[in-house]
């Protein structure tokens, strides 16, 4: 036994044999218990001791100790039942389960004990006046008690949020944090427990240093983007890879209820495993598997109601009116003016949104019996959105099955089933006939409550925004995703396994969309009718060798990978129009005059090898070396394989003897990393040559014909990365405060564009490897226990990312000073931001004094002023151009991000409180414009317009053509940086001394709110959303609760 604790510690034990004689035999096991409790178990009913001093472990007999306080720092012993005073206890976590191996220690002395596999601890020490106890454990923030009189003292220890001997996922296996050479960020607990999460990625957005989610589509399916460490590509896609359990997935697949946890790999060494895919950055999501034991049924739910953050402040139906008579007097509609005469006008927007609501079931059971664990899971997420008809419904369910078959072998599964239905349509918002811009002096429903097919007489071609609701509608999905595995840990060779993975994810669509002839659309064309099935497989083959092992001081963990991966997407639609009736909706479509079938097909392999070497000495010096080959069937036939390799290095600084402020840091490692990744970001054929279908009539038959429609590239590959990632991870202050700090600078190369060519050849461009773009960051995160009593604790976990990106190259192309051509028409230049604004400057409103020089430049007070930036000298030249006068306004990205989590715990209430922000981007507030037609169709938002009698800056006066100046018009742009009051909850558990009487482990209940306010100078709807004419983003009130049995 004290061979085997030399060789996994490092520690040299000093016993005599006689004081052993008595033990005998025994067999005992333990996985990341600390040392303590280790050598508890083991000399339990020995008459000895143990004292532990810098690297050796002294046992010796027991004798009769008097106290003495000069054996503090010393070879002191660790005095336990001969002492005159005894406190008994347990200790538990947050969620009430039992602690082991928790470390309590007397204050000042080297008196200690530690909690049984029960939590359950007794100490004994000299009587005296009031002492103080430190309780501690790994992955806990310790508390320091004063002790007076009693005898019973129960414990709760928080769980810190981040530690660097948590373990956490890493690809293709699992590691400490400690031992972690890459950038790898976790998610915190607190944004998957106590919080109504509809999906993972709003648990994600704000959580995680580098990590930016926007909502750029509100309703009951919202739209979300991510990026890990800015925009690296210009036309391919940023998105990061997201594997579930082994397999590669999406966000969007997992129920937030089954996820036990989130890491996201974000330098080249934490990515490269993922080679050809892994540029992006990679997020890892591990689901929850089963605890040997009782098994345990918990429910959780919640009830949330949803009202608008913000709404478009549209003019009412007098506003319009006397906003037309001044614009454009003779374009009134004589049904404009019987509406205004009759003084009812509509309300667009009351009758597009509504009161939203949303309800989420989720019933799971876990536990585990001898050699197996497992967990079930069904949940229901019913959600209706604030537009009318907008509603989203998901049943998943989940299977995780873990066997041990025999000592050597391990077999299990992590399945999941899910059901989405999206049917219905909501009215139209945006656009010319957007409910928004609807005219309020037309007529929505007639006299019975039914929707007029022209709300316009005099305008037959505008439809009513409402059409949507009276088709019919299918929109819903089926999806079955599996991971099923087999391990084998040989036992010939300790530390040595073989992992096989095969993991299928297979998903059915169908959609289809009848408008018959109550409706514009259907009635123009005699039934309109659109249906589409869809059928999407990927499987996956991985074969896995990993080898952890020991000797003495140095550490190994050597992983090889050899995977197969195959896609396949077809889809089958037919258009359709000219029906006899409107009974059979899209059903009757082998009865339609004009049917348009369509056909799509692709197909995808991928071959992969990859070996990575995981080495530690003393666990100070640490190296990881990875290398993936990536062979891809979409790429060109001279570059289908790609290698990217990777190294990176650690110094745990802290592990140091020399290291002087150890009673400060507890752990501070150095890192720096360097590595190649890539984005596989082509189509399936993209590399080959292609032909669409142009099919010809002669007389009254058609015959089918092609046309050159691609030009293919044989040597197309893929975009690739290059990083360098300095990072520093610490732990201070008795774990009271943790983080990490990282600098990168990634380098994009051999990007996916499309070059221009000669039009000889009927094509006018060809898609190739050209250009590079630069990304340059600094994330910080910090966990701080700032209060920890016995009743109150506050922790903060806070993170901040700052990304500067920039274009480096395009397509090569040099003007006669050498520099670099801007491609101009893409808005893409040379050292600016890959996403920018490229527009004229408006800087107000020509006014009354500036009449004369208004005029020289062919306009007036009252109309925009645009500025005169330059002229072909250099200087401002009094006239507007394309080449001169167009500037950069802003980068439409974030310049940094950050969130804040601030949790407060008093006895049995907790409260989180969460506020994230995004800052330096600039993007065009569209609700600003009054693009409402020569003879004012279309509605308009409130302004303060300029007149004679209020010269204002603010907006140009109300009339055709006040927006241009020499014939060119300049959008107005705002900053868009936000601070947002995300997520606020309170919650109470109920004591473990009331519970019990109601047959239950565990009762919490909360409420919640989400969106609650917003700090921002945008004048826009939201400035997360990409369309300011849309559903608004929703504020979201909710009641839950959290049972187990």
């Amino acid at each position: 036994m004290f061979k085997e604790i030399t060789q996994q510690t490092g520690y040299d034990v000093v016993y005599a044999l006689d004081n052993l004689d008595e033990k005998g035999v025994i067999s005992v096991t333990f996985r990341d218990a600390p040392l303590e409790e280790v050598l508890e178990v083991c000399l339990k009913g020995l008459p000895v001791t143990y004292v532990i001093k810098d690297k050796t472990i002294l046992i010796k007999k027991w004798e009769q100790p008097a106290y003495d306080s000069s054996k503090v720092g010393g070879f002191a012993e660790i005095v336990d039942k001969r002492q005159n005073r005894e406190i008994s206890g347990t200790v538990v976590d947050q969620d009430g389960q039992a602690l082991a191996g928790v470390s309590i220690q007397l204050k000042g002395t080297a008196i200690r004990t530690s909690t049984d596999q029960n939590g359950f601890y007794t100490l004994r020490f000299p009587e005296g006046d009031s002492v103080t106890l430190i309780f501690s454990s790994v992955g806990f923030a310790s508390q320091e008690i004063i002790v007076d009189e009693q005898e019973n003292l129960n414990v709760e220890l928080v769980e810190t949020v981040s530690n660097l001997d948590e373990v956490v996922v890493v690809g293709y296996g699992t590691q400490k944090r400690g031992d972690i050479t890459g950038s790898i960020a976790s998610l915190s607990a607190d944004r998957l427990e106590g919080i109504s999460n509809a999906s993972l990625t709003q648990a994600i957005q704000g959580g995680i240093p580098g990590v930016s989610v926007q909502t750029t589509t509100a309703g009951a399916a919202p739209s979300e983007s991510v990026m890990i460490r800015g925009r690296n590509s210009i036309k391919a896609s940023n998105d990061p890879l997201v594997v579930v359990d082994g397999v590669a997935g999406s966000l969007g697949d997992v129920n937030p209820n089954d996820v036990l946890s989130v890491e996201v790999l974000k330098d080249a060494s934490a990515a490269a495993i993922y080679g050809s895919r892994g540029s992006n950055g990679v997020i890892l999501v591990t689901t929850k598997s089963g605890n040997s034991g009782e098994t345990k049924l918990n429910y959780n739910g919640f009830y949330g109601m949803q009202r608008f953050a913000n709404l478009p402040e549209m003019m009412t139906g007098e506003e319009f009116y006397q906003f037309k008579l001044e614009r454009e007097p003779t374009s009134m509609t004589p049904s404009e003016q019987a509406v205004y005469d009759s003084g009812i006008f509509a309300d667009w927007s009351d009758l597009v949104l509504r009161k939203g609501m949303s309800t989420n079931h989720n019933l799971s059971f876990s536990g585990g019996f001898k050699d197996t664990k497992f967990y079930i899971s069904g949940d229901l997420l019913d959600i209706k959105g604030l537009a009318v008809n907008d509603k989203f419904k998901k049943i998943t369910t989940r299977i995780n099955v873990d066997t041990k078959l025999k000592n050597w072998l391990t077999i299990g599964t992590r399945t999941q089933l899910r059901y989405n239905d999206a049917g219905g349509i909501s009215p139209i918002l945006d656009g010319s006939q957007g409910a928004y811009t609807y005219n309020p002096l037309t007529t929505p429903l007639d006299e019975n409550g039914n929707q007029n097919i022209n709300p316009w007489p005099e305008y037959n071609t505008y439809s009513n925004p409402l059409m949507g609701l009276l088709a019919d509608n299918i929109d819903e999905s089926y999806q079955v995703v599996s991971n099923n595995y087999g391990i084998v840990d040989f036992p010939f060779a300790r530390g040595l396994q073989y992992r096989i993975n095969t993991g299928i994810r297979f998903g059915l669509a169908n959609n289809a969309t009848y408008y018959g002839r109550d409706t514009q659309r259907g009635r123009l064309v005699d039934g309109d009718a659109s249906t589409s099935r869809g059928i999407s497989r990927n499987i996956v083959i991985e074969n896995i060798v990993n080898y952890n092992r020991d000797f003495g001081k140095h550490s190994v963990f050597l992983t090889g990978l050899y995977s197969f991966e195959n896609v396949r997407n077809n889809t089958n639609s037919i258009s359709a129009q000219g029906f006899p009736n409107d009974f059979l909706s899209w059903y009757g479509a082998q009865q339609a005059s004009l049917i348009v079938p369509s056909y799509s097909n692709s197909e995808t392999a991928l071959i992969s090898t990859m070996g990575r070497v995981n080495y530690s000495y003393d666990s100070r010096y640490l190296l990881t070396l990875t290398g993936r080959s990536d062979s891809y069937s979409g790429f060109g036939v001279k570059t289908k394989r790609g290698f990217f390799p990777s190294m990176a290095l650690a110094w745990n600084i802290a592990n140091e003897d020399f290291f002087k402020w150890s009673t400060i840091f507890s752990e501070l490692k150095l890192r720096g990393s360097i590595g190649l990744n890539g984005n596989q970001a082509v189509s399936a054929y993209e590399t080959i040559s292609r032909l669409a279908s142009q099919d010809v009539v002669a007389g009254s038959t058609t015959l089918p014909g092609y046309s050159p429609s691609k030009l293919g590239t044989e040597n197309l590959g893929w975009e690739s990365s290059r990083t360098l990632n300095i990072g520093l991870d610490f732990i201070a202050l008795n774990n009271r405060i943790s983080g990490d700090i990282n600098v990168y600078k990634s380098n994009t190369f051999d990007l996916l564009l499309d070059r221009t060519i000669s039009p000889v050849s009927a094509f006018t461009s060809i898609t190739q490897n050209i250009g590079e773009t630069e990304n340059r960051g600094l994330e910080i995160s910090l966990v701080s226990t700032n209060v920890s009593t016995p009743n109150f604790t506050w922790v903060t976990n806070g993170n901040i990312a700052f990304v500067k990106n920039k274009i480096v190259s395009l397509y090569g192309y040099m003007d006669e000073n050498g520099n670099e051509i801007d491609d101009v028409a893409n808005r893409w230049f040379i050292g600016q931001p890959i996403r920018v604004n490229y527009d004229y400057n408006w800087i107000g409103v020509w006014q009354l004094d500036e009449a004369a020089e208004a005029e020289a430049r062919g306009t007036q007070p009252g109309f925009i002023k645009i500025q005169d930036v330059s002229g072909p000298d250099g200087q401002p030249d009094g006239i507007l151009s394309p080449d001169y006068d167009r500037r950069i306004i802003g980068q439409r990205d974030p310049k940094f991000t950050w969130g804040m989590n601030n949790v407060l715990s008093y006895k049995n209430f907790r409260l989180s409180v969460f506020v994230y922000g995004m800052h330096g981007m600039t993007i065009e507030n569209t609700l600003l414009s009054d693009a409402v037609g020569r003879t004012i169709l279309s509605n308009t938002t409130k302004k303060n317009w300029w007149t004679p009698d209020n010269p204002t800056n603010s907006w140009y006066m109300n009339r055709l053509d006040a927006n241009v100046q020499e014939g060119y018009t300049a959008p107005p742009y705002e900053k868009a940086g936000f601070i947002r009051l995300r997520d606020v909850s309170l919650s109470y558990d109920f004591s473990k001394n009331v519970i019990p009487n109601l047959g239950l482990g565990k009762l919490r209940v909360y409420v919640s709110g989400r969106n609650l306010h917003t700090f921002t100078k945008f004048g826009g709807l939201d400035p997360e959303l990409t369309n300011q004419l849309d559903v608004p983003l929703q504020k979201e009130y909710t009641i839950g609760m959290n049972l187990e049995f």
